[in-house]
């Protein structure tokens, strides 16, 4: 298309790569444009098949729920993010990719730091991390999750401080039977432990408290694939996790 920029403006629409008429674009910063195309939202259940980092045996990915249609929220997509709908919040649900570095994970959790404003009251920041063990996980939940749980309880004020929120229909304080808001939820569509109180507040303590879940999985991983691992075994596993908790949140 021959360009007579004297009359009219073109813009590259930061996403896709392609150029439009400006009054085809919007503005989301002082220097990128996105087109009407790539502004359009994904269904609910659409998954991000992206990932940062060589693979290893241990992945984890979040969802960054905002209450804003912000065009400046659509920086996010620079960082292979998708915006998806979810009718429990009044913005986009934003799927980052599967990371397989914390060092790649720290850093994009600094980088967007300043959306943190946008994370409105309904909104949590869920993590996943990848197991192999769900279905175990899932029978041994109690064992597992009722101790921490009971220190969470324990200190409302701390638990807010760290997780970013406290529990509530969407990240139930108590263990239910087939039940995806358990606030450690062994009950996901995908193969992940998800942790559903987290809520990102500001990087430091997100990275801090997701750092923790991604431990946490980590050490459940290692034991819970024992062929003669038992009921003994997951109370054991559940009363260290909680003790590692405590020591986590003393300076919180």
């Amino acid at each position: 298309m021959l360009k007579i920029k004297r009359f009219l403006e073109y813009r590259k629409c930061f996403s896709c790569g392609q150029e439009f008429l400006s009054y085809d674009v919007e503005k989301i910063n002082n220097k990128d444009y996105i087109c009407q195309i790539c502004k359009i939202g994904h269904g609910y259940s659409t998954k991000n098949h992206n990932y940062k980092g060589k693979q290893s045996k241990t992945s984890f990915s979040f969802e960054f729920e905002t209450s804003s249609r912000s065009n400046s929220l659509f920086e996010l997509t620079k960082y292979n993010f998708i915006g998806c709908f979810d009718g429990s919040i009044s913005g986009l649900e934003w799927k980052s990719p599967i990371y397989y570095s914390r060092k790649s994970f720290h850093t994009i959790c600094r980088k967007i730091d300043k959306f943190s404003k946008f994370v409105g009251n309904s909104c949590g920041t869920h993590l996943h991390v990848s197991t192999l063990y769900k279905d175990k996980m899932n029978k041994y939940k109690r064992e597992l999750f009722q101790p921490i749980l009971n220190e969470m309880k324990n200190d409302k004020r701390k638990t807010i401080k760290f997780w970013g929120r406290y529990f509530g229909r969407y990240c139930l304080g108590e263990i239910c039977e087939y039940n995806r808001y358990n606030s450690f939820n062994t009950f996901s569509s995908v193969e992940t432990l998800e942790f559903r109180l987290l809520k990102f507040i500001n990087a430091e303590q997100y990275i801090r408290a997701c750092d923790f879940c991604i431990d946490t999985t980590r050490y459940i991983n290692s034991f819970i694939g024992n062929e003669d691992f038992n009921e003994e075994n997951a109370k054991e596993i559940g009363e260290n996790i909680a003790k590692k908790y405590r020591e986590v949140i003393k300076d919180v």
